[in-house]
């Protein structure tokens, strides 16, 4: 009976591949309903967004947050690497669902110049997500954006999301929704963005 309860939650988190932020940051974004996520090229940007264009092929915009360690952190300093924004949060079952793929990414091209940044909504301070990253054993550098700006850059209400960042600054991949194990255009656009040289 308790294998059988398991599997069912396994498939229900599966299943459920975004959270709503509403249940604890206001985005200045348009809201999605709960579960809703975005196909992962063609994310639509609201007309009001503020912080500049999120499609394929441009420019990341600027974005400047606290370490989970309290140091500064700024994105314009991981020009050369290829970066993944994970922006997610404790309570968020599809956030847990792909961190150990996130943690496989990360421990298997780093050698490669690239890291996956993962960017914390919690707003319970940094003692919470300190002991969450410690529980799941998450090796990869985080930060804590509690005010949510990284969301209102994106343009998004949904977690988790994910942006992947060439070693020139450019988005070359974006998700809003879970990244699955294997997903193929993730993969695709992780190797290209490795094979670039830094311009």
């Amino acid at each position: 009976m308790r294998k059988l309860l398991h599997a069912a939650l396994v498939l229900a988190l599966v299943a459920s591949a975004a959270c709503s932020r509403s249940e604890s940051v206001q985005p200045k974004a348009a809201k999605a309903a709960p579960g809703q996520t975005s196909a992962t090229q063609t994310a639509a940007a609201p007309q009001t967004a503020r912080s500049g264009d999120t499609s394929i092929g441009s420019p990341m915009p600027a974005y400047t947050a606290q370490t989970v360690e309290g140091k500064s952190f700024d994105l314009a300093s991981e020009h050369g690497n290829v970066v993944l924004l994970n922006l997610w949060a404790t309570w968020c079952p599809p956030c847990r669902y792909e961190i150990p793929e996130l943690q496989k990414m990360h421990d298997q091209y780093a050698p490669q110049g690239f890291k996956v940044i993962g960017v914390s909504l919690d707003d319970s301070g940094a003692a919470g997500v300190k002991q969450f990253v410690s529980e799941h054993k998450m090796t990869y550098p985080i930060l804590l954006d509690p005010e949510g700006k990284l969301a209102n850059v994106l343009q998004t209400s949904v977690i988790p999301a994910s942006v992947l960042i060439d070693r020139n600054g450019r988005i070359v991949w974006k998700q809003f929704g879970a990244i699955e194990t294997g997903d193929a255009t993730l993969k695709q656009a992780l190797d290209a963005a490795l094979a670039e040289k830094k311009g």
